[in-house]
């Protein structure tokens, strides 16, 4: 690294290490004197320096319109700056305590709610997310109000990760050039926002992988498209009132044998593993996509399948459900 990057690289951390104590990450942040920052735009810095130059001339030539029109836009100068912040100030941001971490798959838009409490009315708030990690992209279309009426407003951040993995969100920027331009009132914002991205799913063919056919530990089979419940035909009873006729034993009710229904009872099978080893892909990315189509495919049918990775000590135990999905699903995101 050269000597230019090094003091960036040094100051960068500064920066970072002061705001972290001014500015501690929560989930909801008021604006004041002490998150506050204010600084001319380059209008601003063009408007000032012809403020000094009209008093330079007026001082040169000793012309008391011309320090007069100097002192007038000074003072107007200030007063903005002032106004500025007043229409910034006493704004409260908040982010939903269950919306700071996002669960998404790669290439799949999420958005992060903001929830702008005002006291008063506030004009040309604009929100950025501008420390994103590589893997993300942000919508360029930043989120704004024209017109922060009094109340409750919303708005949303747009986040789209084309990478599998772990994010921090980083600072929001919240900032604002009201008034006349002359002045940009802005933020940092710590809301503690993550979000995690599963691979993108990735449908399997039963041609590609043996899964459909396999020997499960007990030497049995097991089918990604068997229902729970009526796997295997168990015995004929005695139509009971109610019963759906599509249960009906057609065979013996023509033989005269009498109305009978059908009954199946559950194939438990054996223990179900998917392994990232026996994806057909060579590219690991593909493989986790594979996995992933075929966690959410197990998952919807009611299967209980356990997940091992690349050895038995990043192995999920087999289970069902919802929660046992979530669990398999940050373990491919996190590999």
């Amino acid at each position: 690294m050269t000597l230019k990057e090094n003091a960036l690289t040094w100051f960068t951390q500064r920066a970072n290490s002061w705001l972290t104590k001014r500015i501690p990450a929560a989930n909801s942040h008021t604006l004041s004197n002490r998150n506050i920052f204010i600084l001319p735009t380059p209008f601003g810095i063009a408007y000032l320096s012809f403020v000094l130059l009209l008093f330079l001339l007026g001082t040169n030539y000793q012309n008391n319109i011309i320090l007069l029109l100097s002192y007038l836009l000074a003072s107007f100068f200030i007063t903005v700056m002032m106004h500025s912040f007043l229409n910034f100030s006493k704004l409260k941001i908040t982010v939903p305590v269950n919306q700071q971490h996002q669960l998404g798959y790669a290439g799949q838009p999420l958005y992060f709610p903001l929830i702008i409490s005002a006291v008063k009315k506030h004009y040309h708030v604009n929100f950025q997310l501008k420390s994103l990690p590589p893997q993300l992209n942000f919508d360029d279309r930043k989120a704004s109000l024209a017109c922060c009426e009094k109340g409750d407003n919303s708005r949303q951040l747009l986040i789209i990760g084309q990478q599998r993995g772990e994010y921090s969100l980083g600072r929001v920027t919240i900032y604002s050039e009201y008034s006349f331009g002359l002045f940009k009132s802005w933020s940092q914002l710590d809301f503690a926002q993550h979000v995690t991205l599963y691979p993108k799913p990735k449908r399997i063919v039963s041609k590609q992988y043996a899964l459909l056919n396999d020997k499960t530990e007990q030497g049995e089979s097991i089918s990604l498209r068997g229902n729970r419940g009526i796997d295997d035909f168990s015995e004929l009873k005695h139509f009971v009132r109610g019963e759906s006729k599509a249960r009906t034993a057609w065979k013996q009710l023509a033989k005269g044998q009498g109305h009978f229904t059908k009954h199946y009872q559950e194939n438990h099978g054996g223990l179900l593993w998917l392994k990232l080893s026996d994806m057909p892909a060579e590219n690991i990315e593909t493989q986790l996509s594979y996995l992933t189509f075929l966690v959410n495919e197990l998952t919807r049918t009611e299967q209980v399948f356990g997940l091992q990775l690349n050895s038995s000590h990043s192995e999920i135990l087999p289970n069902s459900g919802s929660s046992h999905q979530q669990r398999c699903l940050q373990a491919l995101a996190r590999f």
